[in-house]
């Protein structure tokens, strides 16, 4: 069962993945973990990021802190620590004003999040705490 564990910040969690580019390689985005970011997109990533966006996607609406009709694309998503490749659907939006921390990208939704056998945060002996996502054969 593979596992990939990301070092948590102070003020929130963030896993690490790599999104492909349309011209080749790929590019590390570190999104911060939202539960409670639901509905049909993996990810909100900034409109900044338009060479990973490697097709545009039917806009659909959001509600929350993104609201209205939202532009989407389709993206590769590769975290290569668990074997995992996908083509996920991201909002694409200025990200301003979302007031994310610093070094963060984006956002990861529970969309992405159950697309694992598992993940949550666990607590480490020195007191810092990590996330974690671990996949397992019965998780397509």
């Amino acid at each position: 069962m593979p596992i990939a564990r990301f070092l948590s910040r102070d003020e929130c969690d963030v896993v690490i993945v790599e999104l492909e580019r349309a011209t080749g390689g790929a590019v590390a985005m570190h999104l911060l973990v939202d539960s409670g970011f639901t509905g049909q997109s993996a990810m909100v990533l900034s409109n900044r990021h338009e060479d990973v966006f490697l097709a545009p996607f039917p806009e659909a609406e959001s509600v929350g802190a993104l609201s209205g009709p939202q532009r989407r694309a389709l993206v590769n998503c590769l975290i290569p620590e668990l074997g995992f490749r996908r083509a996920l659907i991201a909002i694409v939006a200025p990200l301003e004003g979302l007031a994310l921390p610093e070094g963060v990208d984006g956002i990861v939704g529970l969309r992405f999040l159950r697309m694992f056998a598992q993940w949550g945060a666990e607590r480490l002996r020195n007191g810092e705490w990590r996330f974690v996502l671990r996949t397992d054969e019965t998780v397509g």
